[in-house]
């Protein structure tokens, strides 16, 4: 599916992968393995930006993706994402939904918010919340109603 179906239909804290249309090369050429890498991988639904302009300069929206592993060191976490603008060419697919009973732990930045953590329970998130420091944070429970309406009006993959 396109990058655009992910930002429209895909729920924060999905797992994403993404491809490009380039074979996998070999072991041996570390060069062409590192830029296939760029283009074909999986990460963490964290964040949807929509596009922005004003009279004088425009900016295209994206989604972010985050690969391995939650992090409470935010540096880290931010230097681990990646972004794809919504006119990107490659491929997107849903891999993993949030189930019913996860806890988004989301920081608000001005009108956005973006997932630092997804939690088994709400236990868990609150845990997290305390030991990492952070703030600005809303809690967010992925409930039965939202996977059903993801189910009924054709968002879930």
């Amino acid at each position: 599916m396109s990058v655009m179906t992910i930002y429209e239909r895909a729920p924060i804290g999905a797992m994403i992968a993404f491809r490009n249309s380039v074979p996998r090369p070999s072991e041996e050429d570390a060069d062409a393995l590192a830029a296939w890498k760029k283009g074909n991988g999986s990460g963490w639904l964290v964040r949807c930006t929509p596009p922005r302009s004003s009279i004088i300069w425009s900016v295209a929206g994206a989604i972010t993706l985050l690969p391995g592993a939650f992090q409470m060191d935010l540096d880290a976490a931010i230097a681990a994402r990646q972004a794809f603008p919504l006119d990107s060419d490659l491929s997107f697919e849903v891999v993993r939904r949030p189930v019913a009973g996860e806890v988004r732990v989301l920081q608000e930045y001005g009108a956005h918010s973006i997932l630092l953590y997804l939690a088994p329970s709400m236990v868990d998130a609150r845990r997290w919340v305390e030991e990492s420091g952070h703030i600005n944070i809303r809690l967010e429970e992925v409930c039965v109603e939202e996977i059903c309406a993801d189910v009924i009006e054709g968002r879930a993959a």
